[in-house]
């Protein structure tokens, strides 16, 4: 579309002039890394090649 604005190019300024709002990140580095960190808490009794299988199916599983 010709003369399209990209939200990405507007200030900070003009986007909340607009009111338009811009998407925030909720999940970030720090949350992912606390999270796996769960994950693997749960399966650390096992041997790694049986935590390597568990998530590779999971993995698999989260795929479908």
């Amino acid at each position: 579309m010709k003369g399209a604005l990209k939200l990405d190019e507007l200030t900070p300024e003009l986007r909340r002039r607009l009111g338009v709002r811009t998407r925030r990140t909720t999940f970030d580095k720090e949350a992912v890394r606390r999270y796996a960190l769960r994950c693997l808490a749960t399966i650390a009794d096992l041997k790694q090649s049986d935590r390597r299988r568990v998530l590779e199916h999971a993995l698999k599983v989260n795929q479908a």
